[in-house]
């Protein structure tokens, strides 16, 4: 299977491990989500889409799917649904194989409103599931709120691409981009300004992006929060907004991870090889499991992060991040979930999909194919 329809099946599997986990129930069901993907990619709409006529079998399939799920529902048996699910998925896997190439083509064509529903679906899945987990945390008492006094939005220009411009400006914001090209220094292409960010001795040229992304405390110190985006990230709104609605009065808030929910999953170890960084990695999720840190503890998408420098917790959290980069653990952005477990450190995620929402959107993926560009 090609790349797009692989993303099909990890969402199902998605709902799937939740269903097995007890951490949906029946009036979580995603019931109309699941029976428009089953309606794309099995139903009348798949066929019209690669230009063959639908027989009764499959024009009438989706609704017959619906039925059986909203009857497993009814009797909150969630493991029949998950059992309907699994049917689906290799009934989908039999006929894409069945697919001629022109007919993958056409079938890539589709995507945009399902794949945002459901990844919408799996953020609100994970929202719900962090504030359980979040009842244990150690909360703030000095009020660092995100949104308030000055605030900076800035990003790392690498060697290769460019700078998306806002589409929203907020002119409380001041918009910083660090970039290691010195002709770039002290000018501005749109609204960005450019910064110098330099190697200190010792360090990798690979790392500086990191290092920007998790030092917000040193580099921009002067300001009381800031928003850092990646390179990839183009901001659609307000980004100021954005930390006010979701913020929740603590000084951390970023987006969950649209593609896992475990730290141990993520970093793949039964993949990984046997050069020195995968042995640190390994040796990391040793230590990991040996505190006790918990599987499928949720995770971050470091490609937004919105940060008040006056939280001192915070701040060394980000420091012991810095340091166990540095010191080749993990090339990884996800052991943030691992170190405020860790701290008992309490902070915010949103209930939106990453890749597409009203604040933020990712620039190098095509939502209509799944792929990324």
């Amino acid at each position: 299977m090609i790349r797009v329809d692989g993303k099909v099946i990890d969402l199902i599997e998605k709902i799937r491990k939740a269903l097995k986990m007890n951490q949906m129930a029946g009036e979580d069901f995603p019931i109309d989500e699941i029976y428009n993907l089953i309606e794309y990619t099995l139903g009348e709409s798949f066929w019209n889409c690669v230009g063959s006529q639908v027989n009764d079998g499959f024009e009438n399939m989706p609704a017959i799917y619906r039925e059986c799920l909203e009857k497993a529902i009814e009797r909150e048996d969630m493991e029949e649904c998950s059992r309907i699910l699994y049917l689906f998925e290799c009934t989908y896997r039999g006929l894409y194989a069945a697919l001629n190439e022109e007919e993958r083509i056409f079938r890539e064509k589709p995507y945009r409103k399902m794949i945002i529903d459901l990844g919408t679906m799996n953020s609100q899945i994970q929202y719900r599931l962090h504030k359980e987990r979040q009842k244990g945390m150690q909360e703030s008492k000095e009020g660092k709120f995100l949104g308030v006094g000055r605030g900076v939005v800035y990003t790392y220009l690498l060697e290769e691409g460019g700078l998306n411009q806002p589409q929203e400006v907020n002119r409380q914001l001041d918009y910083l981009c660090f970039t290691n090209k010195k002709e770039k220094w002290g000018k501005k292409e749109g609204v960005w300004e450019y910064r110098p960010v330099e190697m200190a001795e010792g360090e990798e040229e690979l790392l500086l992006e990191s290092k920007c992304k998790i030092l917000a405390h040193r580099l921009v110190k002067e300001y009381d929060y800031s928003i850092w985006v990646a390179q990839d990230v183009i901001i659609v709104g307000d980004a100021v907004r954005f930390c006010e609605v979701y913020g929740e009065g603590r000084s951390f808030l970023s987006f969950p991870s649209a593609r896992e929910d475990c730290i141990y999953e993520d970093m793949s170890m039964a993949h990984m090889a046997t050069d020195n960084i995968n042995i640190n990695i390994r040796k990391a999720m040793m230590k990991y499991r040996k505190e006790g840190y918990p599987e499928h503890n949720g995770l971050i998408d470091g490609r937004v992060m919105a940060r008040c420098h006056r939280d001192e917790v915070l701040c060394q959290m980000m420091e012991e991040w810095w340091k166990q980069l540095r010191h080749g653990y993990s090339l990884k952005e996800n052991i943030f979930n691992y170190l405020a477990w860790k701290y008992k450190f309490a902070f915010s995620i949103c209930n939106l999909f990453v890749y597409e929402n009203p604040y933020f959107r990712i620039a190098g993926i095509d939502l209509d194919t799944r792929e990324e560009l």
